[in-house]
């Protein structure tokens, strides 16, 4: 008997589609939210919610991206998350794009997943407090992907946040363009 493989679109579509019709459901997204807590013990509290939305809760990513759409479950249809982390800065006009660039510069550090878990709960309060939705397919498969293909990922994410030439992000770094004294 062979195993049938699911490729990760496929459970991203599957996951969120399910997270999508469990929206409205106030205890289901308030256990779900508890993911995102560092307390073991209250963070089982999702994982009942996690397998009955088809999802395996022994998964990292699973629990963050259940965790985070329960804490905000407004979607758009950006490309990834660096999309909607320059849109983030953006809003909040040149004067804060500086903090919002170094902001995104520490998720890009992150070394596993759960570092850019961490990092990701403040993104997304701030895209909840501006509107501004996550593609949350995206972003599981992003995730899921982390631990064999993160620098993949990375700049994936950062070609989103900083697209070359439109100078609207301004570069906290300054080139050199002069050649060193001799």
């Amino acid at each position: 008997m062979s195993e049938t493989r699911i490729s990760t679109k496929d459970r991203a579509a599957d996951f969120v589609g399910a997270l999508r019709r469990a929206r409205n459901d106030r205890g289901r997204m308030a256990a779900l939210r508890r993911g995102l807590i560092e307390n073991p013990r209250l963070r089982l509290d999702a994982w009942p919610v996690i397998a009955a939305l088809g999802g395996d809760p022994g998964n990292e990513v699973y629990v963050a991206v259940g965790a985070l759409y329960a804490s905000h479950p407004e979607e758009c249809s950006a490309q990834n998350l660096g999309e909607s982390c320059r849109r983030i800065a953006q809003e909040g006009g040149k004067d804060v794009a500086e903090s919002f660039e170094r902001r995104f510069r520490r998720l890009l550090a992150c070394d596993g997943a759960d570092d850019v878990v961490r990092q990701l709960r403040s993104w997304v309060r701030l895209a909840a407090s501006k509107g501004i939705g996550l593609n949350y397919q995206a972003l599981f498969g992003d995730l899921w992907n982390w631990t064999w293909y993160a620098d993949s990922v990375r700049v994936k994410w950062a070609r989103s946040f900083w697209r070359a030439g439109d100078g609207v992000l301004p570069s906290t770094t300054e080139v050199n363009t002069t050649s060193p004294a001799l």
